[in-house]
């Protein structure tokens, strides 16, 4: 998943998400056929080429570039981003192929835990560990919100301000931790929920208005 975002200063931040547990390591670096020699890219690489090259939806003028690696870490994958993680900052593929990561560009593990991490991975890597009751869901909010005061929507600023102020306050928050669910569910993800929702509900807004106009 791709993604862009402005951080407090108007910086654009461009960011792809990728789950590393859902795809083989063949998927995720790339692997060469040994019958045809034949290379055939990964999930990783295309992502990290195009950062490099500035293709695609990647500009050179955009501040940050990052690659949030979003699931359990694995020596089996984890062991090739050891080259990016150190001073050479180089993905190296089998192909011999060498590419290395630019002054815009971040490589980010979100996780749960380093159990399964081994000593060369840990010691590759800055670890920040972020407790979500600390944080909360507010920066979020308001760091979606800033999109539509880039767009100068002031309108769906205020309405939004009010309506999470009115319906989305601290006791109804507590309220819903006490509720007994299916599957667990934290904070952040009933606010993600949200937003996508209300996203999709503007675009829709948007693309009417347009056809109606």
């Amino acid at each position: 998943m791709t993604a862009k975002t402005f951080n407090s200063r108007g910086q654009e931040t461009i960011y792809d998400i990728v789950d590393p547990k859902a795809v083989t390591s063949d998927e995720l670096f790339g692997c060469m056929n040994p019958k045809t020699k034949e290379w055939k890219d990964g999930v990783l690489s295309v992502i990290m080429r195009d950062m490099n090259k500035n293709n695609g939806p990647y500009k050179l003028s955009q501040f940050y570039k990052w690659i949030i690696l979003d699931g359990d870490i694995d020596p089996e994958w984890i062991e090739s981003c050891n080259t990016v993680m150190d001073d050479n900052k180089v993905l190296t593929l089998v192909s011999q192929e060498r590419i290395p990561l630019t002054p815009e560009m971040r490589l980010i593990l979100e996780i749960s835990h380093l159990r399964n991490a081994t000593p060369a991975t840990v010691s590759r890597g800055g670890v920040l560990f972020i407790n979500d009751s600390d944080i909360g869901w507010k920066p979020f909010v308001e760091s979606w919100m800033l999109k539509y005061k880039k767009k100068g929507d002031e309108y769906a600023i205020n309405a939004f301000t009010l309506a999470m102020s009115q319906y989305m306050s601290d006791s109804f928050i507590e309220d819903m931790k006490s509720k007994e669910k299916i599957a667990p569910i934290c904070e952040m993800a009933h606010m993600k929920t949200l937003t996508c929702i209300i996203d999709a509900l503007i675009n829709e807004l948007y693309s009417n208005k347009v056809y109606h106009d």
